[in-house]
């Protein structure tokens, strides 16, 4: 699963276009779809999203690990399970990097007929850059939950395990595409995320996987 420049920018762009596209013309209606409908689908969401949260796919790496370089030598699984300990930590924290820098709110601002949608990134521009600063900092860091939407953590940890998934088993692509997509689309049913922070999570977390790839090739290869 190895692209040329042209490929990975095409790829870039293609998601980054979804992205866009979403925000203006489909996140809204979708999140109130799912909204006014809480009753039906947020149960089914939430029990989805649970195989979606980042400390499972961790705990399996660093067990994965520590049987394979201590108890059951084996250079191939050590260096499998590592790599896939590394794109954990690293997308979780492009993830939480970015949610903390666009501060989205969540499509819980739409309740009850609520109107609050966007990032604080690009809000507040009367404001003064310090000042501007400062309100982005404290809205964040006093909701936390409510205004890091943008890209969705779950989708993010998913799609990296997608790529590496794809590197090791491409036979299988489409089953780990379709897993995949049922999980990251939990996201919308339990109302937690919109549709451009599902394809925003798709976009770190293949290219997390696929830049740290890029740094471990050489040793993967030698065991693959």
């Amino acid at each position: 699963m190895i692209f040329s420049k042209l490929q990975y920018i095409l790829y870039i762009a293609s998601l980054l276009s979804l992205i866009i596209f979403s925000y203006f013309f489909l996140d809204i209606a979708i999140a109130k779809y799912f909204l006014s409908n809480a009753d039906i689908y947020e149960s089914i969401g939430d029990f989805i999203s649970i195989l979606g949260e980042s400390h499972w796919y961790i705990g399996t790496a660093v067990i994965g690990f520590a049987i394979f370089k201590f108890f059951k030598k084996n250079e191939l699984l050590k260096q499998r399970f590592l790599f896939f300990f590394y794109i954990n930590i690293f997308s979780g924290l492009i993830s939480l990097l970015s949610k903390f820098i666009f501060g989205r709110i969540r499509p819980w601002g739409m309740r009850n007929d609520g109107d609050e949608f966007g990032f604080l990134l690009f809000q507040n521009f009367d404001m003064g850059l310090i000042e501007k600063f400062k309100h982005h900092a404290i809205t964040v860091f006093e909701s936390p939950t409510t205004y890091t939407s943008f890209p969705s953590g779950h989708t993010t940890t998913i799609f990296a395990a997608f790529a590496y998934l794809s590197i090791f088993f491409p036979k299988y692509i489409y089953l780990w595409l379709s897993i995949a997509v049922v999980f990251a689309s939990a996201r919308l049913l339990d109302s937690d995320h919109f549709l451009s922070d599902i394809f925003a999570g798709v976009l770190v977390g293949t290219l997390s996987t696929m830049f740290i790839y890029s740094k471990m090739r050489r040793k993967l290869e030698k065991n693959i």
